[in-house]
């Protein structure tokens, strides 16, 4: 075995990369899923918050518990793949770099959103004799999970140029992500709207659909793809 196939084989391999993709979109869908059927809302009144709290409290323990197994896949596959995308087009590198860095707050920002759902159970007999605090919370939870879109869109749009330039996602996916990343971060302009109630949101929705989508796309291509193949020798061998 050659110098340059080893340290090709020493890479992430792609089946790793695309089952941490796979594997956080999995925990993303179950916890929009709950979270559209049994959440309350972003205008939730303080009824709404109690049984959040109480009755629904195993829907946040689900949630952390969900946020902790995908927080390594999210950061597994973005902070890899361009590197990946890297060796198969050199244009590919600073929009790797950019869509890791974003998902970098994305993980942050997801965590401070489960954080405040996380004290709103633990306090929840406190927060029973404040309504008004717990609805402060809320509201806070509200305007952190909105300007989480605007990371999650930047972190789309960054990825997938570089999976469009490696040539990893289908040509039809530039457009598609590059429309999405726009919604969502559109979709965080109108903030204090958005984190009372507005309608805007949906519009943040509909590209973070497109996000899930690119996150399929682009882990079931790599699942498909060899370890090592002729062309990522050639390439390492050309850089060593």
């Amino acid at each position: 075995m050659t110098t340059e196939t080893t340290h090709a084989e020493g890479r992430l391999s792609p089946a790793m990369l695309g089952s941490a993709a796979l594997g956080f979109l999995v925990l993303v869908v179950l916890q929009n899923v709950l979270r559209g059927v049994l959440g309350p809302s972003q205008r939730a009144s303080g009824a709404d918050l109690s049984t959040l709290t109480h009755e629904h409290a195993w829907m946040v323990h689900l949630s952390a518990v969900t946020f902790v197994l995908g927080l390594p896949a999210l950061l597994l596959f973005s902070t890899n793949i361009g590197a990946w995308c890297r060796r198969r087009n050199p244009a590919a590198a600073p929009w790797g770099r950019l869509g890791a860095a974003a998902s970098i707050v994305v993980a942050a920002l997801f965590a401070i959103v489960n954080v405040v759902q996380v004290t709103m159970v633990a306090a929840r007999d406190e927060l029973a004799a404040a309504p008004t605090l717990s609805s402060l919370l809320w509201t806070f939870h509200n305007a952190v999970f909105t300007f989480n879109m605007a990371a999650v869109g930047v972190t789309l749009f960054g990825l997938g140029r570089a999976a469009t330039l490696a040539r990893l996602v289908p040509a039809w996916m530039s457009p598609t992500s590059t429309a999405g990343a726009a919604l969502l971060i559109v979709a965080a302009m109108p903030a204090v709207a958005v984190t009372n109630g507005s309608l805007w949101f949906a519009v943040g929705a509909t590209g973070f659909a497109v996000w899930l989508l690119f996150l399929a796309v682009a882990g079931v291509s790599l699942l498909r793809q060899p370890r090592v193949g002729a062309e990522e020798v050639a390439l390492v061998s050309a850089t060593a």
